[in-house]
C-alpha cells in the first residue's frame, strides 16, 4: 500500500494542473503584410545560375519560395510571453543614409539611375518596388543587375517589410552590410512584443522565416491531422517529447550568454531595441533545462527609436562590442531531458498568464515518455474515443498478422533458397570429382602411350631412313 500513495498523489497533481491551466486568456487579432510574391517569383525564374546566386546572397530564394500558413503562425504568436524573451557587426539603427554611389555599386546600376529614383515616402528614403521590378525586367539589364535587384527586393519586401511596395533605407543599409541575422531576430522579437502589448495589428517581420523556424520544431504527425483538428487544438495536444527541440541549425560551437553589463542579450532592429533571455534558448541548442532560469527578474528592455531613453541605443551598441560567449562544451552533453523543477515552473507560468486555447491533454511535471491521454468531456465522447481506439487496435492487429505472415513466407523462401544453393553446391562438387577422375584416367592413358612409343619408336625410325635416304651436300 505504501507504494500506492505516491501514484495517487501524482495523479491528483496532474488533474489539478490540468484544471488550473485551462484558465484562458483572450486571443489577440494579428495581421501580416501581403507581398506581391508572383512578380518576385517570376523574376527569380530569370536567375540563370541558382548556385551562384546562393553563394552571393544566401538562401533568399528558399525564403521567397516558402508558402506560409498564416493561420499556423497566428496560432503560434498567441503563446508569446512578453516577460520572457527567449555574428558580425549588427545593424545599429537608422543612421546617415548611404550615398547613391555606394547603392549603385551594390546594384550594378549607374549612379544617375539611383539618384533619379531614390524618393522619400513617409519621412524615409527608398525605392518603389515598381521601379525596381521594371528595371530588372528590361531586356538590356545584365544578369548581375537582375540578381542584385531581386535580392534587394527580397530584403526590402520580405525580410524587413515596412511600407507597402517600398524598399526603405533601413533594408538598403542591411543589404549593404551583408549581415541580416541579428536584425532579423531583433525585428521578430520587437514586432511580436509590440503587437502583443497592443493586442492587435500588423506584425512587421520576416513571416517566411518565422514560419520555417516554427515548423522545424513540429513533429511530422502534426501535419497528418487525421482527427481534423484546428491548429490550436493540435498545438495544445503536443507533449514536450513530441517537439523537435534540436534542429540541424542549432549545432553551433559557441553560444552568446550576454553582452557588456546586460545579463540578457540586447538587440537593435529597424524600429527599436529589445532584449532576450539566453537561458530560455538553451533547450533549442539541445541542452537540458534543470530549473527555473535565474535571470528572469531583470528589467525587460523595449523601446522605439522615436522615444528611446537617452543613451539607451548607444548602450546597446556598446554592449555588442563586449559580447560574452561560451563554448558548447561548457554546457555538457546535449540531451532532450527536462527536469521536474523546470517543467513545474513552465506549468506555473502557464497558470499565471493563462493559455489562449483549451488544454487537450493532462499536464504533469513528470514528462512522460508517451503522450498523456486526452480527457473525455462526456460519456458519449468517451464511448466514441473507446470505439476509435478499438478500431485502431483491430487495424494494427491485422497489420501485425499480415506482416507476420509475410515474414514467415519470406523466411520459408529463404530456407528454400538455402536448400537449393546447398544442393547445387553438392552437385558442383560431384561434377568436379568426376572431372578430376577423368583427368586422372587420361593422364594414365597418356603415360602408357608414351611407354609403347619409346619401346618401338627406334626400329621404325631406322627402317624409314633406309627407305627414304636424305640428300647431303659436300
Amino acid at each position: 500500500m505504501h507504494k500506492l500513495f505516491p501514484c495517487i498523489h501524482r495523479r491528483v497533481r496532474q488533474i489539478k494542473n490540468f484544471v488550473n491551466i485551462t484558465g484562458m486568456k483572450k486571443t489577440k487579432s494579428y495581421k501580416f503584410k501581403e507581398v506581391d510574391l508572383v512578380s518576385l517569383r517570376e523574376l527569380a525564374l530569370k536567375v540563370k545560375n541558382q548556385t551562384g546566386f546562393r553563394l552571393r546572397y544566401g538562401g533568399l530564394l528558399t525564403i521567397l519560395r516558402t508558402n506560409v500558413e498564416e493561420k499556423l503562425v497566428h496560432t503560434l504568436v498567441q503563446f508569446y510571453d512578453p516577460s520572457f524573451r527567449s555574428e558580425g557587426t549588427p545593424f545599429t539603427g537608422p543612421g546617415p543614409s548611404l550615398t547613391p554611389l555606394v547603392i549603385a555599386k551594390d546594384l550594378y546600376l549607374k549612379t544617375s539611375d539611383v539618384s533619379d529614383h531614390l524618393i522619400t515616402k513617409s519621412h524615409i528614403r527608398g525605392f518603389t518596388s515598381k521601379y525596381l521590378l521594371e528595371k530588372a525586367n528590361l531586356k538590356t539589364t545584365c544578369q548581375d543587375t537582375l540578381e542584385a535587384i531581386l535580392a534587394f527586393l527580397i530584403y526590402g519586401l520580405i525580410l524587413f517589410p515596412n511600407l507597402d511596395n517600398f524598399v526603405d533605407m533601413n533594408a538598403i543599409e542591411i543589404f549593404h552590410s551583408k549581415n541580416p541575422v541579428p536584425t532579423l531576430l531583433a525585428d521578430t522579437y520587437h514586432a511580436i512584443h509590440d503587437r502583443t502589448l497592443k493586442g492587435r495589428g500588423y506584425i512587421l517581420c520576416c513571416l517566411p522565416l518565422l514560419y520555417r523556424w516554427f515548423i522545424s520544431h513540429l513533429p511530422s504527425s502534426f501535419h497528418d491531422n487525421s482527427e481534423n483538428w484546428s491548429y490550436s487544438q493540435r498545438m495544445m495536444a503536443l507533449t514536450p517529447n513530441e517537439v523537435v527541440w534540436l534542429t540541424p541549425s542549432a549545432h553551433v560551437k559557441e553560444i552568446i550568454t550576454g553582452c557588456g553589463e546586460f545579463l540578457n542579450v540586447p538587440l537593435l532592429g529597424t524600429r527599436g531595441g529589445i532584449n532576450y533571455n539566453p537561458e530560455l534558448a538553451m533547450r533549442q541548442f539541445g541542452f537540458p533545462m534543470k530549473a527555473k532560469p535565474i535571470n528572469l527578474a531583470t528589467s525587460p528592455e523595449f523601446f522605439y527609436y522615436s522615444n528611446a531613453p537617452t543613451g539607451q541605443r548607444e548602450a546597446f551598441i556598446d554592449a555588442w562590442s563586449k559580447m560574452r560567449r561560451k563554448s558548447v562544451k561548457h554546457f555538457g552533453v546535449r540531451s532532450g531531458i527536462d527536469y521536474e523543477a523546470y517543467t513545474q515552473w513552465v506549468i506555473d507560468r502557464a497558470e499565471e498568464i493563462g493559455m489562449p486555447y483549451p488544454a487537450m491533454r493532462y499536464v504533469s511535471t513528470s514528462v512522460p515518455s508517451m503522450p498523456l491521454p486526452l480527457p473525455p468531456a462526456t460519456q458519449e465522447m468517451y464511448q466514441e474515443h473507446l470505439a476509435i481506439k478499438s478500431r485502431e487496435k483491430q487495424m494494427w492487429k491485422a497489420r501485425y498478422s499480415e506482416a507476420e505472415n509475410l515474414i514467415m513466407t519470406l523466411d520459408g523462401k529463404d530456407k528454400q533458397k538455402t536448400h537449393e544453393n546447398l544442393m547445387l553446391k553438392k552437385e558442383l562438387a560431384k561434377v568436379r570429382r568426376e572431372l578430376e577422375d577423368k583427368d586422372e584416367l587420361l593422364m594414365r592413358d597418356s603415360k602408357r602411350a608414351r611407354g609403347r612409343h619409346d619401346r618401338y619408336g627406334g626400329s621404325d625410325s631406322k627402317s624409314e631412313s633406309e627407305d627414304y635416304p636424305t640428300s647431303s651436300y659436300a
